[in-house]
C-alpha cells in the first residue's frame, strides 16, 4: 500500500476530536546511503513521537558497544565453515546484547522508522480488539486515539507500572480531548 493511502487510513480512524489535530508525517532522505527515513506524529502541530534512521541507529550502537565492552564480550571467531560461525556462542551473546539495547531503546520511545512503517500497514486491518491487544506497542498506543475505542470503554481500561509509556501518552491526549479526567496507573 503506497504511504500516502496508510496515512489517509490511519488518520480515518481518530476519534472525531482528534480529527485534523494528530498528523502523520514520513519521510526519505534519498542523498543518504541507504536512504534513511523518518517517521513522525504531530498533535496540535507539537511532535509526540518520532522515529529516525539515523537516530536510532547512532543510539543503538553505541549503547551496543557500551554493552559489549560492560559484559567483556568478544567478537565471533572465524572458521571457514559459516554455519560453525553462525552457531556460536559469541554470536549468541552478541546477537543478545542487540536485543536488549534494541527493548531498552523502544522503552525509551526511541525507535526506528520500521518499528512503525509495519504496524501503520498492519492497523487497518485489525479490528479495536485486536488492536487493543496486540503484542506491538505501537499499535496498541495507537488504539487509545481510534474511535472505535468508545468513551466508556476508555474509562474502563486499566494500566499498571509495566504499561509501555508511549500507550499511556496516547491514552492521556485522548482522555484530555474526551474531557475524562482520572489515575493512569490503576
Amino acid at each position: 500500500m503506497q504511504w500516502s493511502k496508510t496515512k489517509s487510513t490511519l488518520e480515518s480512524f481518530l476519534c472525531d476530536q482528534l480529527q485534523g489535530r494528530i498528523k502523520i508525517y514520513a519521510t526519505v532522505y534519498r542523498k543518504f546511503h541507504d536512504g534513511p527515513a523518518r517517521v513522525w506524529i504531530t498533535f496540535d502541530k507539537k511532535e509526540i513521537l518520532s522515529a529516525s534512521d539515523v537516530t536510532y541507529t547512532v543510539m543503538h550502537e553505541e549503547l551496543y558497544q557500551q554493552m559489549k565492552k560492560d559484559k567483556n564480550l568478544k567478537g565471533i571467531p572465524y572458521n571457514s565453515d559459516w554455519e560453525v560461525m553462525f552457531q556460536s556462542k559469541e554470536r549468541q551473546a552478541l546477537v543478545q546484547v542487540s536485543d536488549e539495547v534494541e527493548d531498552f531503546l523502544n522503552n525509551q520511545n526511541i525507535f526506528n522508522s520500521f518499528h512503525l512503517y509495519e504496524p501503520f500497514m498492519e492497523y487497518s486491518s485489525l479490528s479495536i480488539e485486536e488492536a487493543l491487544s496486540s503484542e506491538n506497542v505501537i499499535i496498541r498506543a495507537y488504539a487509545m486515539l481510534d474511535r472505535r475505542l468508545g468513551k466508556r470503554r476508555l474509562k474502563e481500561l486499566k494500566f499498571n507500572e509495566n504499561t509501555h509509556p508511549l500507550i499511556l501518552d496516547f491514552y492521556k491526549i485522548r482522555c484530555e480531548v474526551e474531557g475524562i479526567y482520572r489515575s493512569f496507573l490503576l
